[in-house]
């Protein structure tokens, strides 16, 4: 038997969930504000955030992959939703949202 649970971002918690995965690891952004936000969704989720500088300049900053979802994880046991740490985990589109998706089997069910 298997259980799945999916965990979802809305654009907000995900930026969110992103900018403190860098303060945390140290990677550092340009300066300037977020002009906009987008997902692509296949073949795998990239969030990508454009920070426009006080001059105009844009720079993309694209999250994908482990990056993304340790920062999804992160933001989960920060705000002490439970994961547990020995279930697989992927990245999921749902509702038109990015997921994080958790699949317990056998004994991690109970």
């Amino acid at each position: 038997m298997r259980e799945i649970r999916c965990i979802v971002f809305e654009d907000g918690e995900l930026i969110k969930a992103i900018l403190a995965h860098g303060r945390r690891t140290g990677k550092t952004l340009p300066a300037g504000q977020i002009s906009s936000f987008e997902v692509e969704r296949k073949p795998e989720v990239i969030a990508r955030m454009t920070i426009t500088s006080d001059e105009g300049q844009k720079a993309i900053v694209p999250t994908a992959g482990a990056e993304l979802a340790a920062a999804m994880i992160a933001y989960c046991i920060d705000r002490k939703v439970p994961v547990p740490a020995n279930a697989a985990k992927s990245i999921a589109v749902l509702d038109e949202h990015v997921a994080l998706k958790i699949t317990m089997t056998g004994e991690q069910t109970r």
